[in-house]
Formats: structure tokens, C-alpha cells, sequence
């Protein structure tokens, strides 16, 4: 397929599950927590929190920029626009 690209890599499940934590976050909670509980409610393990958070930070790295301000990237280039 494509070569590497700055930003998405998780495949469509783990955007949506993405995506629904960012619309389900609590006001001033952490995202890694509203991440782990969407992980719970599809009833994923741990491994699928930490492949998600992992792509967070690592795009955080790239980018210089938070851990929200990548989720919204990751989302808006999987089409996942999340909603504001």
C-alpha cells in the first residue's frame, strides 16, 4: 500500500472505538481514560488500549503537539471527524 505516513495507522475498529471515546469523554477527564473505558465496553483487552494510546503518543512525538490535538488528526484522516 502507501509508505510510511505521519499519522494514521489503526485500522477502522480501532477508530471507531477511538472515535467513541473522544465523544463520550467526561468534562476534564483524560482521554487515556475515556479510551480505556470504550476499549472495556466492546469488551477488548488491554492490549488494544495500549495499541491505541501508543499511536496517540507516538503522533504526539512526531508532531509536538497533545495527546487530544492527535486523536482529532488520527480521526479527521480516518474519517473519523470526531465532534467538537
Amino acid at each position: 500500500m502507501s509508505g510510511p505516513q505521519e499519522g494514521l495507522i489503526l485500522d477502522q475498529q480501532l477508530l471507531e472505538i477511538l472515535r467513541e471515546a473522544v465523544r463520550t469523554r467526561q468534562r476534564k477527564e483524560e482521554l487515556e481514560r475515556s479510551i480505556g473505558r470504550a476499549v472495556r465496553r466492546h469488551d477488548l483487552d488491554f492490549r488494544v488500549y495500549v495499541q491505541i494510546v501508543d499511536e496517540l503518543r507516538e503522533m504526539v512525538h512526531e508532531r509536538g503537539t497533545t495527546l487530544e490535538l492527535a486523536a482529532s488528526a488520527c480521526l479527521e484522516e480516518g474519517k473519523g471527524e470526531p465532534k467538537q
